[in-house]
């Protein structure tokens, strides 16, 4: 709460409330205290791919393939560091096993490697004519992309085991839509998206043939994600169907845990140091967990993060830190995703919090404006958003004079303008101005604020 001072040819008061409010209630009884966060708008124009570098204190953001978008460098919070125009049209971008490398496939035709420490690209993986590449993996001492037909005859797999040479065609496993995940060891999990049920494989990729090694029929359906455990011992598979995170031993693809998350499974990451798994999931509602984490094997979840119903988790973006204390993860509010909103939270890093930042002031004009009361109603949070009327943010302002009912003299949209301005032609006495927010899915703070005029 706090006052200016008088402004010159009337009488002016201020009464202000910031609330914020970083906890809420369990959403069931298996998981824990929910934790709300508010995303941070990204330096970006759109968005494909997001990677970590926690030991540099980065975040790389791809843009899009076919475009003139370079690749973002931010740091933890999402401050912009660097615009890198010399890496554009970037649709995946993944740190090397030893993170001295950073993987970009470009323009659907090449993988670029840069230097992880200078940013500077010191190699090309060329992919053969009719292959567009759109996402890539590190895999033992190979680089794995997936490629969708652009008239080469089929979708699959290129395998490069240097830069500069010819790609290893594979197209014994998926050959639709592949998703894969690499492994340090060489493995490879795929699989295809766009038709299910799911068959998932493991790939040994590091010899001059590649191999499969195990398959499993029926993992799930609508496949997402494949997560690896950094130890390489399992696999989180993220699909739209069941309502759950499966895990399965590697290399044999044999059951390993069953991590609960309810509908609808989108995304999957674990710890550097493979003792934390974090499992997303999309299109919750308010006061429902987005983002829960579970140590390795368990089925009760340590820590729950919630992004209000509007924020739909960007399948892909999930990031956990090596210890499993801080994670990383992007949100759009639209079909159209025209937002990009980073949150990080963790049991070691509070998320920003949902604050309900809201201030009224009254003034009387001079002669004979003096009877007639100027009301402003400022804040700066929260704002209506485009892309659904739960975005939509509105405020109620009252004139209430002494022993009379209070009358609604405004019903403001909370813009991004964060003002309103209200007359009301003031009675003899005291009357009292109250503007009052609440949100109704109960997720932003209520608040009440007033001030008085006399006449």
């Amino acid at each position: 709460m706090r006052a200016r001072g008088p402004a010159l040819g009337g009488l002016a008061l201020i009464m202000s409330v910031s609330v914020g409010v970083v906890v809420a209630g369990p959403s069931s009884a298996d998981e824990p205290m929910l934790v709300k966060s508010v995303g941070t708008q990204l330096p970006v124009q759109d968005l494909r791919a997001m990677e970590l570098d926690e030991a540099r204190g980065r975040l790389y953001l791809a843009q899009g393939a076919g475009s003139t978008l370079p690749l973002v460098v931010t740091d933890l919070d999402g401050v912009l560091q660097t615009k890198l125009t010399a890496v554009t049209g970037a649709s995946d971008v993944v740190l090397s096993h030893d993170h001295q490398q950073l993987l970009v496939t470009q323009d659907y035709d090449r993988v670029t490697a840069l230097d992880a420490d200078t940013l500077v690209p010191s190699a090309t993986y060329d992919a053969p004519k009719g292959a567009c590449v759109y996402s890539v993996e590190p895999t033992g001492d190979k680089i794995v992309a997936a490629f969708l037909d652009c008239g080469l005859g089929t979708s699959g797999l290129l395998i490069w085991s240097a830069p500069g040479t010819a790609a290893t065609v594979y197209t014994d496993g998926p050959n639709y839509h592949p998703i894969i995940a690499g492994a340090a060891n060489g493995l490879l999990v795929a699989g295809d998206t766009g038709y299910s049920p799911v068959t998932t494989y493991v790939i040994d990729v590091s010899g001059a043939t590649p191999t499969i090694v195990s398959r499993r029929e029926n993992t799930g359906e609508n496949l997402v994600d494949y997560a690896i455990s950094p130890d390489g011992t399992e696999v989180v598979e993220t699909t739209g169907y069941p309502y759950e995170h499966h895990s399965y031993k590697l290399a044999d693809l044999s059951d390993a845990a069953v991590y609960p998350s309810g509908a609808y499974p989108a995304d999957a990451a674990w710890s550097g140091d493979s003792s934390t798994v974090a499992v997303g999931r999309s299109s919750t509602g308010s006061n429902d967990a987005d983002v829960l984490f579970y140590a390795k094997g368990s089925t009760t979840p340590t820590y729950a993060v919630d992004f209000r119903s509007a924020d739909e988790l960007w399948k892909g973006t999930l990031l956990l830190n090596s210890t499993g204390t801080r994670a990383w993860a992007v949100t759009y509010d639209d079909t159209y995703q025209n937002v990009q909103l980073l949150h990080s939270f963790g049991p070691a890093h509070q998320p920003k919090a949902p604050v309900t930042d809201l201030h009224v002031a009254a003034r009387t004009g001079s002669g004979k404006a003096k009877s007639t009361a100027s009301v402003t109603v400022t804040w700066t949070s929260p704002y209506s958003r485009p892309g659904s009327s739960t975005n939509q943010q509105f405020l109620q302002l009252y004139a209430t004079p002494a022993g009379s009912t209070a009358r609604l003299i405004g019903n403001p949209e909370m813009t991004s303008a964060g003002t309103f301005t209200a007359t009301y032609a003031l009675p003899r006495g005291t009357t009292t101005f109250t503007a009052h927010y609440k949100d109704f899915e109960n997720w932003y703070p209520e608040a009440t604020v007033t001030t008085t005029l006399t006449r």
